[in-house]
């Protein structure tokens, strides 16, 4: 260890301590684990900060600015993590502005939206569109990055090109400086005490912008730089496009990468949404051809074309293998085929249909490989989009295991476009990149370029720079630019000044030192005197499992994840799981890889829900849930098989047991209350922290009520599956209707004129979720088989539909149980067989929805919804939950899961007036329960508050 190592890291030490002090301990994280996880990002880069600092919001994150600039310690700000040169990531200071800054304000009837940096990008269109507006920039990743990152990066997308990106669209902004100091922008007292306490910065920013615009050739050489993509080095042409010093620090800001400031508040201009659009994918026979035709609209149909999104011909293949839906003459085309992704708006049919047929003929002169067929279909529309926006991981998940995925991001005149584009791909083969795919926004002359790179030898490393040297003469070449939309970071610092020249380069120094004089923020991440910084520092990608070894980090997964922000994300738990392998293939830092074995059970494997959301979000469909099931099957002992076989053969014993236990509690609570519940549990907790006792709250639920044995009469026949948990579990003390579930769903069955059948001896019976989610696949199918052949006698071979309640166990039924039986989730029974059946009167009262996991990943949440609101008059579905935590009874286990999940649950529900909760699950009805302040209960308890039997 140098002497300059041992002073930063005794630096960082007393810095965390102070930290410590300003913020909850617990979020100055400096042990290994975290500081592992929080060091990857989107990127092919890796670091390790020394510290991971969560500030919640613009008061702490001054103070621990204040502090770094105080000791002078590096800081690095990151969102999302979605970034893709490195930028996102630090060795020193990583302050994470993520899942604490997620708020925001549509202004003036959508004309403007206020944010914080942590609020993801698709909310924002979420809250926009109902209004007629939408967010300027569409990057592909805006369904996971944030507002901070999209501003920071000037990250564009598919149909903002530079006339609707953050630079232009930006309206004001609450800026913290490396001293701690916030400027607000939007305030003119504000920008009045800033130049009174910051002459020096003052003075420097407009020096810069004297001597910029005293250059009339400078002055033109920048507005033709901006006039394509360019988010290379900082933001030049916000010195010629303002005068004011604060407002040229405001556009300064965007693109900057953390590097100036950081970015507390952010006001943007909304962009107004078409009412009307349509979008082909045409498929060309050449990729000159294709390149040809987007320059003829360009030149003659601009106003007409609103985007054209190119996919070569190994983008092609990369997405017939996905699973999305795609034509079946995609898995035979020859090499040259090329297709790209059109899309017109306008303001009525009449428009879109001219647009269309101006497109078209154009099209049609550039070597058609299949006939243009354009749709307004929303369904085939958000398809094809959903292909568009995924071809960066589709792409890396063709690599070959152990690879990297690399992508850069660069941009043409469009003049130039169809020559540039062949020798961009005649260079990528030139260094041996065959399969390189070439894809992005080519209305804009803008493309990415994806292969995969193995950097174990010097030789793969070698080949790589090469390639690098030679992109960057191409595109400078052409006059282009080597970033053009992702942020320039580690992976094109080194190349700033190739593009730019020694003279903008040094004003561009000139801007760093005057924004940020001791250097502290992101250091190296635009200004780097490091030739070489781009290739070092790459990310391990050994072979972990086959689950997840296609997961390039791109942290699409996050916003699905329950423990996201607690303890690891889907991508974190992969990530330390790739360096845990590769410190153990290497032997280096044995204290560090004992400490992340030490830690992984907890913070990985015994944290997730593994609920499969993660799933949802990630275009490879990576289930990461069904990996931490496997370690937790390996590292089962011989004894806890022994009890899961135990268990499993005896679960009718077992459901006795329960209703015993839960009778006892019963009992208890009643003595002592339900806080004197919650303190025993937390003592017996603490002083045992092996044994698996749930802490009580008060959404636990009653024992279970003996199965009704009444009969209902009806012109049809459905049968009943109660699930394992509705016949041992009770509703929770707090509801004022004390009916279980089956005498609930008996009622309902009477009012829909339809025979129950209940069947004989369920006891016992279970679907086999319970021992799937510890990875015990044997017990678990041998519980569905024995489910399995008591169903098909109940529903006489599958003649009869069969209700399930429980989507928890629906979902795992559907995979595991007879083709032949018809299972219904309780929506949808609802709507298939009852509510025609019933007289259905709303009852006057506002009420929550929790859609379960399960319920997303089936694609019911919808009709969930939709019979809460045909039961009563006002229904919220919170915004901010997800996942409940619950996870059977993983939040019981660890119920600061289920408290981080439903961290926002009250301030959506009962704050906002609602009375009751709805969900399907009773499990997570315990959580929500307790978290929500108001009681939960199935849905089918809604719907019969609701029903009467109709009037023959």
């Amino acid at each position: 260890m140098n002497g300059d190592t041992h002073m930063l890291q005794s630096n960082l030490k007393v810095l965390a301590d102070k930290l410590g002090q300003l913020l909850e301990p617990s979020r100055v994280n400096t042990d290994y684990i975290r500081r592992v996880a929080w060091g990857t990002d989107a990127s092919f880069y890796q670091k390790r900060p020394q510290m991971v600092v969560h500030t919640k919001d613009e008061a702490e994150a001054s103070k621990v600015l204040a502090q770094c600039y105080q000791s002078s310690t590096p800081v690095t700000f990151r969102a999302a993590g979605t970034a893709l040169c490195g930028q996102a990531i630090s060795d020193s200071v990583l302050m994470v502005a993520g899942l604490h800054w997620n708020n925001f304000k549509v202004l003036e009837g959508g004309k403007k939206v206020q944010m914080q940096p942590g609020v993801i990008g698709s909310r924002l269109n979420g809250a926009l569109a109902p209004l007629g507006w939408k967010f300027g920039p569409d990057p592909a990743t805006i369904a996971s990055a944030m507002a901070g990152g999209i501003v920071a990066n000037n990250a564009s997308g598919m149909n903002c090109g530079t006339h609707h990106n953050s630079y232009q669209l930006i309206d004001s902004a609450r800026i913290i400086f490396a001293d701690g100091s916030i400027l607000d922008t939007a305030s003119k007292q504000s920008r009045q005490v800033f130049k009174k306490h910051h002459p020096e910065m003052i003075k420097g920013i407009e020096a810069i912008r004297d001597e910029i615009m005293a250059d009339k050739e400078l002055v033109s050489r920048i507005k033709r730089k901006y006039s394509i993509k360019n988010v290379t080095g900082f933001g030049m042409n916000s010195f010629v496009d303002h005068q004011d010093p604060i407002d040229i620090i405001l556009h300064l800001m965007v693109g900057s990468e953390g590097a100036l400031g950081f970015l507390s508040e952010i006001t943007m201009k909304s962009v107004v949404k078409n009412k009307f659009s349509a979008s082909s994918m045409v498929y060309f026979d050449s990729l000159r051809g294709a390149c040809e035709a987007i320059v003829e609209l360009r030149r003659d149909a601009f106003k007409e074309t609103n985007a054209a999104e190119l996919l070569d011909n190994f983008a092609l293949k990369a997405v017939a293998q996905s699973k999305y839906e795609t034509p079946d003459f995609l898995n035979n085309v020859h090499k040259d085929v090329t297709a790209v992704l059109f899309e017109t708006f306008g303001d009525n049919q009449k428009q879109i249909d001219a647009n269309v047929a101006k497109m078209s003929a154009i099209m049609a002169k550039h070597g058609l490989y299949h006939d243009v067929e354009f749709t307004q279909d929303p369904a085939v529309i958000t398809n094809m989009w959903a292909i568009r926006k995924a071809i960066f991981p589709l792409a890396g998940s063709m690599r070959p295991v152990g690879t990297s995925c690399i992508i850069e991001d660069i941009a043409f005149p469009i003049e130039v476009l169809p020559q540039a584009t062949i020798d961009l791909q005649n260079l990528s083969f030139a260094h041996g990149y065959d399969d390189a795919v070439i894809y992005g926004h080519a209305l804009e002359g803008n493309y990415h370029v994806i292969f995969a790179q193995d950097f174990s030898s010097k030789a793969e490393v070698d080949r790589f720079e090469g390639f690098m040297q030679g992109m960057c003469d191409l595109v400078v070449g052409y006059d282009g630019s080597l970033k053009a939309e992702h942020g320039t970071g580690f992976g094109m610092a080194a190349f700033v000044e190739k593009e730019w020249g020694t003279a903008v380069y040094d004003l561009m120094k000139r801007v760093k030192n005057t924004l940020d004089p001791n250097g502290i923020l992101n250091p190296g991440v635009i200004i780097n005197d490091d030739p070489l910084c781009h290739a070092k520092g790459f990310k391990p990608m050994p072979a972990v499992h086959s689950i997840v070894d296609k997961c390039i980090e791109c942290g699409f997964c996050e916003p699905h994840c329950v423990a996201h922000g607690l303890t690891l994300s889907p991508r974190q738990r992969t990530a330390v799981a790739r360096v845990m392998k590769t410190l153990e293939a290497t032997g280096n830092e044995p204290d560090v890889l004992a400490d992340l074995k030490k830690n992984y059970p907890y913070f990985a494997i015994d944290t997730c829900a593994a609920d499969g959301l993660c799933k949802l979000g990630c275009p490879m469909a990576i289930d990461t849930g069904k990996y931490m099931k496997v370690l937790r099957a390996e590292g089962a002992s011989n004894m806890d098989k022994k009890i899961s076989d135990f268990t499993a053969d005896r679960f009718g014993t077992m459901e006795s047991v329960a209703r015993f236990a839960l009778g006892a509690t019963d009992i208890t609570r009643k003595v002592i209350g339900e806080s004197g519940m919650g303190a025993i549990t937390k003592i017996v907790r603490k002083v045992m922290p092996g044994m698996p006792v749930p802490l009580w709250t008060e959404g636990m639920p009653t024992r279970g009520k003996a199965l009704p044995t009444r009969k209902t009469n009806g012109d049809m026949k459905a049968v009943y599956f109660p699930a394992c948990l509705n016949r041992m579990m009770g509703t929770s003390a707090k509801h004022d209707d004390q009916r279980s579930l089956p005498e609930t769903i008996v009622s309902l069955f009477e009012k829909a004129n339809i025979e129950i059948i209940l069947g004989e001896k369920t006891k016992g019976l279970c679907c086999g979720q319970p021992w799937e989610s510890y990875g015990h696949d044997d017990a678990a199918d041998r519980k569905s088989d024995e489910l399995s052949v008591w169903l098909l006698k109940a529903s006489n071979n599958g003649e009869y539909p069969i209700l399930v309640a429980t989507t928890a166990c629906l979902e795992r039924m559907r995979r595991a149980c007879d083709s032949r039986l018809q299972m219904y989730g309780p929506e949808e029974f609802a709507f298939e067989f009852m509510v025609d059946r019933m007289q259905i009167n709303k009852v006057v009262e506002k009420v929550a929805v929790h859609p379960t996991c399960t319920t997303r990943k089936l694609g019911m949440a919808g009709k969930l919804t939709e019979l809460a609101k045909l039961c009563a008059t006002e229904v919220v579905v919170p915004e901010n939950v997800g996942c409940c935590g619950m996870a059977g009874n993983r939040g019981m286990n660890y119920p600061e899961l289920n408290e981080h999940g439903l961290r926002h649950l009250k301030e959506e529900t009962k704050d906002k007036g609602c009375t009751h909760g709805y969900s399907v699950s009773a499990t997570c009805d315990v959580g929500l329960t307790t978290h929500s302040g108001i009681p939960y209960k199935n849905i089918l308890t809604l719907l019969d508050k609701a029903a009467s039997r109709k009037q023959q």
